[in-house]
């Protein structure tokens, strides 16, 4: 066999290696935020995890439950559904509880809830609620209405089954929607091997805990970013300048 067919083997050999870490990485679950909402990917305005604060307050008053909020640029290829339900045991939700992962990178999502969640909003009402009231605005990019609308609704169905009425009253307003820049969408395919999720620690009570594992997470995506570049690298070369010089010779 030829040096150059080996070197060919090997180069793919380390694509391949180099291609699917990130997607394992990704899959670090991060950790149980102080408050309902872990904004890792910057999306949301402050008025509204403002908002959703009092709301969960409101929510887990008349129902026992709260909704919580996670917000990724990327997955790295895991199911949203799988990670959804991950996060939710990870972070010890309560059979009350809803957690609904917006994806914005990879313009997806899901809603995982606890048992006795699910008995209030069965399947097919998720998927009414999630077609009907957070769909369209998430793919539109306005991702505080997605929110806003779809917590507001989930609440009061919740509240609804448990023969209570949630208090709204002040929340969500178009004066408290805040406009936020628009994080990279899948059209930028080149964005997602190279991104990491950008985390804006907002819970000051935790500070420390939450600046450790912000610190530990970009370490290791960064290494991982510069074997993409190095790796990636060594692939142009080799299918571009050495060709050119093969071709000269």
């Amino acid at each position: 066999m030829r040096v150059d067919r080996i070197l060919a083997l090997v180069l793919a050999l380390m694509l391949c290696i180099g291609l699917a870490a990130p997607a394992f990485a990704e899959t670090k679950y991060p950790p149980r935020p102080q408050g309902t909402v872990a904004d890792l990917a910057g999306a949301l305005g402050e008025k509204t995890i403002s908002d959703m604060e009092t709301l969960n307050t409101r929510m887990n008053t008349a129902t026992g439950g709260s909704l919580f909020v996670l917000t990724r640029h990327f997955l790295g290829g895991v199911n949203a559904t799988t990670y959804a339900k991950k996060v939710f045991d990870v972070w010890g939700l309560g059979t009350g509880d809803a957690l609904l992962l917006m994806v914005i990178g990879e313009e997806t999502y899901a809603l995982a809830l606890g048992s006795a969640a699910e008995k209030a909003v069965p399947a097919d009402t998720q998927i009414s609620l999630l077609a009907n009231h957070f769909r369209t605005a998430f793919l539109a990019r306005q991702y505080d209405e997605a929110l806003a609308d779809t917590a507001v609704q989930l609440g009061q169905t919740l509240a609804k089954a448990k023969n209570q009425t949630l208090d709204v009253t002040g929340l969500f307003g178009q004066a408290a929607i805040q406009s936020t820049p628009q994080p990279q969408t899948t059209d930028d395919w080149w964005y997602g091997m190279f991104a990491r999720d950008d985390y804006d620690a907002r819970e000051n009570d935790n500070d420390q805990y939450w600046k450790s594992w912000q610190n530990e997470w970009h370490s290791e995506e960064t290494r991982i970013n510069w074997r993409s570049v190095i790796i990636w690298g060594l692939v142009i070369y080799f299918l571009f300048f050495r060709r050119k010089r093969r071709r000269r010779g």
